[in-house]
């Protein structure tokens, strides 16, 4: 017989991480000068929220047993048109809405390409992640864009004393989880990632249920383009370069699997913390940046291996 809180912690696979992610801020705490100044705090929920905004819409493909790895091209893309928009309006609304429909676009060309072409996710991705960032290379060719200072807002501003990325990402949430637990759209995601073709046996229609995820994808790589722009004034064509390594591995790390059909609307964004809490560490302990991507991989490469043992022992309970 197991212990109940190791029936708990199979059953709701966000508790370790969780866990993990308090163990650590509390070593930080201790160990790291000025981790735990309110400014350092704020600054590490604000940059997470870009990465948890992003997070989350992959969580939705990932739930359907799917994979998009343009997301680091495509949320440059987005903040290039955002920049580019913005410095022919004063509104910083026309800037979002033209980010919105680029992701829009390209996240459907993405979800025909896996769902009617029938290309592997991971090719398919890949595929358009250099394809973009051959195409933003080519927009960015001239130096860096500057985002006017009106359109900073989204990454700058505040609302009622909350910062406006902490606020976004807060609704992203609400949102998100809403359709998961909610809505006929979430638990066919479950349904399809569990099992692709006995969905379609029961009439989910996996391709539309997939495709509707990477258009999920699309949009939140446009909402975060608004707040990348506004907290980095400027975009470069090299920008979010490993961008989608750090959403991967905070979908992985909150408790998603890989595989599909297992997670929760929690598991990106503990995932995301988790993610922004280590990096801000190496940051404030002077570690190059040259490591940053040798930690995520093994971040990702031990999520995936506690998913594998987590699910061989979830079926062993069963």
């Amino acid at each position: 017989m197991s212990a109940p809180w190791f029936d708990r912690a199979i059953k709701k696979p966000e508790a370790a991480p969780l866990a993990f992610l308090a163990i650590i801020s509390l070593l930080l705490g201790l160990t790291t000068p000025g981790f735990w100044s309110s400014a350092n705090l704020l600054s590490i929920v604000s940059q997470v929220a870009v990465v948890g905004i992003v997070s989350l819409a992959l969580n939705q493909v990932i739930l359907s047993g799917e994979i998009d790895v343009s997301i680091g091209s495509l949320l440059a893309a987005c903040a290039f048109s955002y920049a580019n928009v913005a410095h022919l309006t004063s509104s910083p609304l026309l800037p979002l809405l033209a980010a919105l429909v680029v992701g829009l676009a390209i996240g459907a060309l993405n979800g025909v390409i896996v769902t009617v072409g029938r290309v592997p996710s991971i090719i398919a991705t890949l595929g358009m992640l250099l394809a973009l960032r051959g195409v933003v290379l080519l927009i960015g060719a001239n130096g860096v864009l500057l985002v006017p200072g009106g359109a900073r807002i989204f990454g700058l501003g505040s609302i009622a004393g909350l910062r406006v990325p902490i606020l976004i990402l807060i609704l992203a949430f609400i949102l998100f989880d809403f359709i998961n637990r909610n809505t006929e759209w979430g638990r066919d995601i479950l349904a399809v990632g569990s099992n692709g073709r006995a969905a379609d046996v029961v009439g989910l229609r996996a391709g539309f249920v997939k495709f509707r995820c990477f258009l999920a994808t699309g949009l939140g790589c446009g909402l975060a383009s608004a707040i990348f722009a506004g907290q980095s004034g400027e975009i470069q064509a090299t920008a979010a370069t490993g961008f989608e390594l750090q959403c991967i591995a905070a979908v992985v790390l909150g408790g998603t699997s890989i595989t599909g059909g297992r997670g929760s609307t929690f598991a990106p964004v503990i995932g995301a913390l988790l993610v922004g809490v280590i990096l801000n560490a190496l940051t404030l302990n002077n570690v190059p940046g040259t490591f940053e991507q040798l930690v995520l991989g093994l971040l990702i490469l031990l999520a995936i291996s506690v998913d594998a043992l987590r699910f061989r022992a979830s079926r062993r309970l069963s």
